[in-house]
């Protein structure tokens, strides 16, 4: 028997919302079959029971974000129990590798197409994964033996599977997270994006895809370049960009094209109504521009989503209000009001640490859409927070 390993993707300990297509381990299941390495998949997120009796690989890998922490270090120490060797990667243990191997006999940080096959050969314990320029030479993630059906949602038209088209921000954003991905920018061909939608349609019968960059329309003349692609192959599904466009890269023209290339929906990172807390988190957008791009949205026939945050550490009631008034203001057909998270890893959480309190410390709270407030620091008190949030 040659080597072999299972994926999992551990269940969320808190709140459970639609399930999502696994992008992460679908990449690495390509990169191992590629080298002959048999792979399993195991999403527990979609319904997938992880039987430990029944896992008959040498490795099983799990990919830990810092809300699927706690449930994916309680499994990891069972599967060692079991006489498994575990391999840990993903976001939380990429800024926290030694918390991460007390867990583990192998952690793979950053981008771990190239790592993940070292766990069979190499003799260190930390694995770190230089960026990949070429983004074009990975091949597209493998997803046979997932649920694809469950992977759908109340906003959705059809169950759909990520297409991540570009890597790294450049952004400053104080909030967000970029050990894995880094913030130097590295685009994929159109021909290459567009060679995946039709390898996606043709081998699981996909009719809608969720481009999941953090910045899908930064290159302007590229996302052209991408909807003429799709257009003049005749290709025909629905998609959207759920995890945010910047107002900043975005003019009716290229809407209108969006649209004509099957886009159905567009998410914008709005965060804040107040121009300063804005320009202090490090969002480097301005208000008339989120006004500008919301109103070209609908005008192409584009649905919009708006995401705010309440609790910014530079946010006062006054501010917090001045943002729930400016959501209100634009013509959005959904928005989504979260608390700020102050992620390991992320200028926010160096703040916090530094000069604030937390009031979470427990991984499984983070990120739980619970309704409760993660820090105090300055104005920001944790009733001020909340009762803000529920209004």
């Amino acid at each position: 028997m040659g080597k072999s390993i299972t994926l999992i993707n551990p269940a969320f300990g808190v709140y459970v919302s639609h399930p999502s297509p696994p992008l992460g381990i679908a990449y690495l299941k390509a990169i191992l079959e590629k080298n002959g390495i048999r792979t399993e998949i195991i999403d527990e997120t979609a319904g997938m029971e992880v039987d430990i009796k029944k896992i008959d690989s040498e490795w099983v890998g799990l990919t830990v974000f810092t809300p699927t922490a706690k449930n994916a270090y309680e499994l990891a120490d069972k599967l060692r129990a079991a006489g498994k060797k575990v391999m840990l990667g993903g976001p939380h243990v990429s800024i926290l590798p030694k918390e991460a191997l007390k867990h583990a006999d192998k952690v793979v940080l950053g981008e771990g197409e190239k790592s993940v096959l070292e766990i069979f050969t190499s003799k260190k314990k930390i694995l770190q994964n230089e960026l990949i320029k070429d983004i074009d030479s990975i091949p597209f993630p493998n997803w046979h033996g997932l649920p694809l059906e469950k992977y759908t949602s109340p906003t959705r038209k059809h169950p759909y599977l990520k297409i991540m088209t570009s890597r790294g921000c450049p952004y400053g954003c104080i909030y967000c997270f970029k050990g894995v991905f880094g913030r130097y920018y590295r685009m994929r061909s159109p021909k290459n994006v567009v060679d995946e939608v039709e390898y996606l349609q043709k081998e699981y019968g996909c009719k809608e895809i969720a481009f999941i960059d953090d910045n899908f329309s930064q290159n302007r003349q590229r996302t052209i370049d991408i909807c003429r692609e799709i257009i003049q192959r005749k290709l025909k599904f629905d998609w959207n960009c759920p995890n945010g466009v910047r107002v900043d890269t975005l003019d009716l023209s290229l809407l209108k094209l969006m649209k004509k290339a099957g886009c159905y929906q567009l998410s914008f990172g709005i965060e804040s109504g107040n121009q300063e807390v804005l320009n202090k988190v490090g969002k480097g957008i301005k208000l008339e521009q989120v006004r500008d791009a919301v109103k070209w949205a609908k005008e192409a026939g584009i649905e919009t989503i708006g995401f705010f945050m309440i609790g910014l550490p530079y946010d006062t009631e006054e501010t917090m209000q001045q943002t729930i008034d400016f959501a209100k203001s634009l013509p959005l057909d959904l928005v989504q009001f979260t608390i700020t998270v102050p992620y390991p890893g992320t200028q926010l959480y160096h703040l916090i640490d530094d000069e604030g309190r937390f009031l979470v410390d427990d991984w499984a709270e983070f990120g739980s859409y619970s309704g409760k407030a993660y820090y105090e620091y300055g104005a920001i008190k944790r009733e001020l927070v909340e009762r803000m949030y529920k209004k």
